[in-house]
């Protein structure tokens, strides 16, 4: 089992853990940096493109974990088209330390009151 497959996997026991039943466990990956900024509507604006299956992330997600951030943030964010959004949210140089452990965080980002499990408090996809 590849290293993302085992994070993912320990994110949705999580969020199972907590009484929330995703409707689905079809995955996307969506990479936000610090350098993206979110826009004045307040949220990231991504392409449709952007959102990789995990098999297509396995090997960058690797190739993260091995560069030496003291961390990474694995979020779920909610649906898109039917399939569970996770956001990994990769810190700036600043956190950089070559052959040093990559602490992965886990969460769910609970979305604004009222609102559904949709994307679209944080993501703009387009």
């Amino acid at each position: 089992m590849s290293a993302l497959s085992s994070y993912l996997d320990m994110l949705l026991q999580e969020i199972e853990s907590l009484g929330l039943q995703p409707p689905s466990r079809d995955v996307r990956v969506i990479e936000i940096s610090q350098i993206r900024r979110v826009s004045p509507d307040g949220t990231y604006h991504v392409q449709q493109n952007e959102l990789r299956k995990p098999v297509d992330y396995e090997s960058r997600f690797d190739e993260l974990l091995a560069t030496g951030y003291s961390w990474l943030n694995m979020s779920c964010c909610g649906f898109h088209d039917s399939s569970l959004i996770v956001m990994i949210e990769v810190p700036g140089p600043g956190t950089l330390y070559p052959g040093c452990f990559t602490s992965v965080n886990t969460s769910w980002r609970t979305p604004p009151d009222g609102a559904e499990w949709d994307v679209a408090w944080l993501l703009t996809i387009e």
